[in-house]
Parts: C-alpha cells; structure tokens; sequence
C-alpha cells in the first residue's frame, strides 16, 4: 500500500472512530483499537489522561451533541494531516474539530479544539494508540 493510501485510509479510520465514540457505537469503535494496546486520550477539557475503551461507553456524557436536519451528529473532524516514520507502521495524524453541544438547559456551546492522534499498523490493520484534544485558541472543548 501507498503512503499516499495509507494517509487516505488512516484520515477514513479517524473519522469513523471518532463517529462511533460520538454516537456510542462499540462494534465500529472495535474496529480501530486492539484490545492489546491501550488508547490512552486527553479530552479537550484538558483534564487527566484516561484509557478509552468499551467501559467508558456506559459512563453518562453530560455534553449532548447537536445534530443536523438529517439526524447526524452535528461534528466535524477537518484539515487532517498525516505524517507517517519511515518505515510507514506508525503515523501522527493532526487536525480540527468543530461542532456544537448543549448541557442540560444550556445555550448552544460552539466546541473547536485541534487534536492529534498516534496510530500503529498490526496485524489486524491500523489501530488507534493515542489521542489528545485541547481547545483551539479562542474555542472551547468538551464539559469535566
């Protein structure tokens, strides 16, 4: 495979796994993590690292996502850019998040942070090893 479609393909995963955690899809969040390897992300919240898996699927979010007129999560990862290491098996995606959610009776919170995330080619294809969020300068991110 290209890196050219390996950068395509990961951009794809990233996307796709971060829909799933969004609407609290585990059979799709399975497919882009390793029960062997830990995902260890940082919400934009910026408060302590924690392991992402299946578990955290039944802690109760308190930020409910906006949708749009077709009932899509109102959610929007963009300017995605991959750098693969040399040898192509671990690649450092960068990129945007835009979207908005409400808490409780609250207004409409606009949310815009930047990420990256670490992902590693195993056996089983691409899966995700780490990710971190932060507000973008001027935005918000997600509730504690």
């Amino acid at each position: 495979m290209s890196n050219e479609d390996i950068s395509s393909a990961l951009k794809e995963k990233a996307v796709k796994l971060q829909d799933a955690i969004l609407t609290q899809n585990l059979e799709e969040f399975n497919k882009h993590v390793d029960e062997n390897i830990a995902f260890v992300t940082g919400d934009s919240n910026l408060s302590k690292f924690y392991v992402m898996n299946s578990e955290r699927f039944d802690i109760e979010q308190k930020a409910k996502w906006g949708t749009d007129d077709s009932g899509s999560v109102n959610f929007e990862l963009y300017d995605i850019n991959v750098s693969l290491s040399p040898d192509s098996r671990t690649a450092v995606l960068t990129f945007y998040a835009k979207g908005d959610y409400t808490v409780g009776e609250s207004d409409v919170i606009d949310y815009s942070t930047r990420a990256s995330s670490v992902w590693i080619s195993t056996e089983n294809g691409w899966k995700i090893m780490h990710s971190n969020w932060a507000p973008l300068e001027g935005g918000t991110g997600i509730p504690e």
